[in-house]
């Protein structure tokens, strides 16, 4: 019976828990009434449920849920007993007399009805894994020493057969595990013979599982004996695991660094019985951390590179560092940076590290796509890597990289925002030297080079544009202050001669005005190569704005060689200009100054000015050399335009009128605002001396300003006082740069809604010359004039080209004749004005002669027909009290 129930558990024992489950059933079936096999679990503090069976379905249930409600520990009642003793336990009547049990298992006992019970020890290799326990019901024969001795063999038998299942499945599971394990895992006895070889550690090394088995690790893996390695493994036993690095080899005897854990493997007893080992090849993460560690290098050097451009104030000095950073961060042979040169069809090597002598800075490189690697990349746009230069066939050999050994290099495109500036590249004697990671490296340095490349050129382009000028690219005041400055410097050292020619072009606001600003500009591009080419190489030609140049000149050792300098600037302006198809003619008036003693840059230039300003007085076209008076008249002038400025701000500007007479009646029919200076310190100036002066500088604007505005307030105040009766206009005077004022109408409008004057109470004098000039655009501006309601006319009219047509063509409502007309009818002009009178009429313009100063000139007047007069003979100009005395009378005051 015995050899039957161990057949039937070992044929169950591939499953540990299936074979407790036969065990059970067949004990049941052959020595008692139920059986339970209980498991010590993995801590040794409980008895786990293994297996039951009983006769009485209710007692299966029972003991099941006895089980689960209160585990049983292993020091408790007879199982622990069984299991702290190893020794069986028979019992032939329940409950055992002298034993003590348990509450809960009385219970159980009594309601189950066992009358004897057998406990026995599982056991396997000296230990106890557990116990089984039989039972027979009250009814039954109690157990005898035989059944004892039967479930003591059974106890034996089957803890074996579970202990191997177990052991069994452990392996099965190990092994499945080892399977899907990436690492190499290999297990050794304590001589260190392999026992256990997984897949990984066949992938690894190359050995087949039965080429591995049972040979020595030393033999088969170490790539090199172990000086030490006796103690390495004494440590492994004491201390029970210790890890490194190993270098070890395959099967076809590479070698490779990896890490090696090895731990001890203990029996059951707790002494060693072997070692594990994972290897974990190390190849592809130290390349990995290579690689990082390059790329972290590459991009501190170029971050690095990024600081020291922006820092960096020399442009050479940046490049040859450049290039140094190339080639120690890559390790290669050379490094340069390749410069277009000018024409496109070499390159020069502008900086560069490992050339032999004499390359750097001076050697040539074909450019064309099919002549180098260099102009390849040029013309591609695109990185280009070469692996060998010897097979290469895109493009020809570098001479000088092939006299240097060079077999493989890389080249990348430093580009700017106005295009490349050149090629970089990393040359190496090795063939296919060169990674991904190294070009993205390389294009990095290109790209921080081409940006510095491209602020140098804008902050050398600025520079330029602030030291010239934009429109003939001649040097600008600054340029040519600081080349004056040096250049006195010089001539203090040597005691050389400097002279300084500063030069206006007659009539060119005549053209600018006529024929636009395109001409003008034109015009002075002319002007400006003309002068380059009438000097030496060595002087300079400036422009200071408008229609000024200087010419600097150095080593002038007297006035004849300057007025020889002068003479051919002068004669640059003998030909005329061709300016939109026509020819035109200008010429120049020149002043000229010559280094006297210790003169500063900013005082000869103002001499020069000086000089050029007598020349253009004198009648322009002249050359005029500079002497004392005229800086005493350039320095009036300068002071004029000073206080000026500042009297305009402080209201030191009067406002005088002078009457218009209506000859027949003798009422005042309009009046003229004139401006005064009211000068803090010279006291009241007319116009002469103060108007030529703000004509010239622009101050002429903010003036007219003022001019209208006051006489506008006073035009509002007359027209009140003379409610009923007819307005009296005030003729206010524009100047030709105020026509010039794109905000010349709104400033009208705005200035009679300001000041509460009615449009037909302001008249707007302009000269017949300026409408002349650029007529069309002026036209254009008298027009909206007129919309506003308030009256136009010509002022000093015969002084001028205008012909009928174009007279009548503007929107003028009165005429004056100029003052040369009505003084010259003594002198036979009388026809002359009489036809511009009689044309006027039949304009239907006003016609006021100016300048009427004697008895016989109003008679002669009053001949012509011309019913209005102004002149000192009728009066004066007059402060704004006075002529409003005669504006408001009330009797005609100019009854003759």
């Amino acid at each position: 019976m015995l050899s039957d129930v161990l057949s039937q558990v070992a044929a169950a024992s591939r499953n540990p828990m299936d074979m407790l489950d036969v065990a059970a059933r067949l004990l049941t079936e052959h020595l008692g009434d139920g059986a339970n096999i209980r498991i010590v679990s993995p801590d040794g503090r409980v008895l786990l449920p293994g297996a039951a069976r009983h006769r009485k379905p209710h007692a299966e249930e029972l003991s099941r849920r006895l089980i689960a409600e209160s585990p049983q520990g292993v020091d408790e009642g007879v199982g622990g007993q069984v299991i702290a003793t190893g020794t069986p336990y028979l019992a032939r009547h329940m409950p055992p007399d002298g034993q003590p049990v348990a509450e809960r298992y009385r219970q159980y006992i009594d309601e189950v009805g066992y009358g004897s019970l057998i406990v026995v020890p599982l056991r396997s290799r000296g230990r106890v894994l557990g116990v089984l326990t039989v039972a027979r019901d009250r009814g039954s024969a109690p157990y005898a020493d035989e059944d004892l001795r039967f479930a003591v063999e059974v106890g034996e038998r089957v803890g074996l057969l579970f202990d191997n299942a177990r052991l069994a499945e452990r392996d099965r599971m190990h092994a499945a595990m080892l399977a899907h394990v990436d690492a190499a895992v290999v297990a050794t006895d304590l001589d260190e013979r392999i026992t256990v070889w997984n897949e990984a550690a066949q992938r690894l090394f190359g050995w087949e599982p039965h080429e591995a088995l049972g040979h020595s690790t030393r033999e088969l893996l170490l790539a090199a004996p172990l000086p030490d390695h006796d103690a390495v493994r004494d440590r492994v036993v004491d201390e029970g695991s210790a890890g490194g690095r190993l270098r070890l080899r395959t099967r076809e005897g590479a070698t490779f660094l990896a890490d090696v854990q090895t731990s001890t493997v203990r029996d059951e007893a707790g002494e060693p019985s072997g070692f594990v080992s994972v290897i974990t090849d190390l190849t592809e993460r130290l390349a990995l951390i290579d690689q990082l560690q390059g790329r972290a290098a590459q991009q501190s050097a170029v971050a690095a590179l990024g600081e020291r451009a922006l820092e960096s104030e020399d442009p050479g000095a940046l490049l040859d560092h450049a290039v140094e950073v190339v080639r120690d961060t890559l390790g290669v042979d050379l490094a340069a940076m390749l410069e277009l040169e000018p024409g496109g069809r070499t390159f020069m090597i502008r900086a560069g590290v490992g050339f032999e002598p004499g390359i750097v800075r001076s050697a040539s490189v074909p450019a064309g796509w099919h002549d180098t690697q260099a102009g390849f990349t040029f013309t591609s746009r695109e990185p280009v890597i070469t692996d060998d230069a010897i097979t290469e066939r895109r493009f020809a050999r570098s001479e000088i990289l092939a006299r240097h050994g060079i077999r493989s290099g890389v080249t990348v495109v430093v580009q700017g925002r106005g295009g490349p500036h050149g090629i970089l590249g990393a040359y190496s004697r090795d063939v296919a030297a060169f990674s991904p990671d190294e070009v993205t490296f390389l294009q990095s340095v290109a790209n921080v080079l081409g940006d510095a490349l491209d602020r140098w050129s804008a902050e050398m382009e600025t520079l330029r544009r602030s030291l010239h000028d934009a429109l003939t690219g001649l040097p600008n005041r600054s340029l040519v202050l600081d080349r004056l400055g040096h250049a006195l410097e010089r001539a203090g050292r040597s005691a050389g001669g400097v002279a300084l020619l500063f030069l206006d072009v007659d009539h060119f606001k005549h053209v600018n005005d006529s024929f636009g600003h395109g001409a003008g500009d034109e015009l002075l591009i002319q002007v400006a190569d003309r002068l380059r080419h009438a000097v030496r190489p060595a002087d300079t030609v400036g422009r200071f704005g408008g229609d000024e140049f200087v010419v600097l000149c150095e080593d002038v050792l007297d006035e004849t060689m300057a007025m020889a300098i002068a003479a051919r600037l002068a004669a640059v302006f003998a030909q005329p200009f061709a300016l939109g198809g026509d020819e035109h003619h200008v010429g120049a008036s020149i002043g000229i100054v010559l280094r006297q003693g210790e003169e500063d840059a900013e005082a000869l230039l103002r001499d020069a000015d000086a000089a050029m300003y007598r020349a253009k007085e004198r009648g322009r076209g002249r050359v005029e050399l500079f002497d004392a008076g005229m800086r005493d008249r350039a320095e009036g002038r300068v002071r004029v335009e000073t206080g000026l400025r500042r009297g305009i701000d402080a209201g030191e500007l009067e406002v005088h009128y002078q009457p218009i007479a209506d000859l027949g009646s003798g009422c005042v029919a309009a009046v003229e605002a004139l401006v005064r200076w009211r000068h803090p310190e010279r006291g009241l100036l007319a116009p002469s001396e103060f108007i030529p002066v703000a004509e010239d500088t622009g101050l002429i604007v903010p003036l007219g300003r003022r001019v209208l505005e006051v006489a506008c307030l006073q035009a509002a105040a007359w027209t009140q006082e003379r409610a009923g009766r007819p307005t009296v206009p005030v003729h206010v005077n524009l100047a030709p740069r105020q026509l010039q004022d794109q905000a010349l109408v709104e400033t009208v409008a705005a200035t009679l809604a300001a000041t509460g004057a009615p449009p037909e109470a302001l008249v707007l004098e302009v000269t017949e010359s300026s409408l002349v000039e650029r007529g069309g655009m002026r036209e254009h501006t008298l027009e909206r004039l007129r919309d506003l309601g308030v009256g136009l006319a010509l002022d000093d009219f015969g002084t001028g080209w205008s012909s009928l047509a174009y007279l009548a063509r503007l929107p003028i409502t009165g005429l004056k004749v100029d003052r040369s007309f009505v003084a010259g009818m003594e002198q036979g002009l009388a026809p002359i004005t009489d036809a511009i009178v009689r044309m006027a009429f039949a304009l239907g313009l006003d016609v006021v002669a100016e300048g009427i100063e004697t008895e016989e000139q109003l008679r002669a007047v009053r001949r012509l027909g011309c019913g209005l007069g102004q002149g000192f003979l009728l009066a004066r100009p007059l402060p704004a009290a006075e002529a409003t005395e005669l504006v408001v009378a009330a009797e005609p005051p100019f009854v003759r």
